[in-house]
């Protein structure tokens, strides 16, 4: 393979923050800074998560084997929910 000079991506386009943010909040109201810069990043990928999220709400505290099986029929779980200031 081609060996690469200088800092990869210092050939890509630049990007405007702001315009993509509003781009971005426009068809998701609560996307944050990150959501934008992971945007950026990964425009698809970042596209689907802030579809499941609106769809399913965070779901970043539930056990990792609760969020891709889901629970076993009559099974309780504890989701842990932290505010800051608390």
């Amino acid at each position: 393979m081609p060996r690469v000079e200088g800092r990869p991506g210092a050939t890509l386009p630049p990007i405007n923050f702001d315009d993509l943010g509003k781009q971005i909040r426009e068809r998701h109201p609560d996307a944050t800074d990150q959501d934008v810069m992971s945007a950026a990043l990964y425009p698809a990928v970042t596209e689907d998560y802030l579809k499941f999220n609106e769809e399913f709400g965070p779901v970043d505290k539930l056990d990792t084997r609760i969020f891709l099986t889901g629970p076993r029929i009559g099974e309780d779980f504890e989701v842990w929910q932290t505010f800051e200031g608390f």
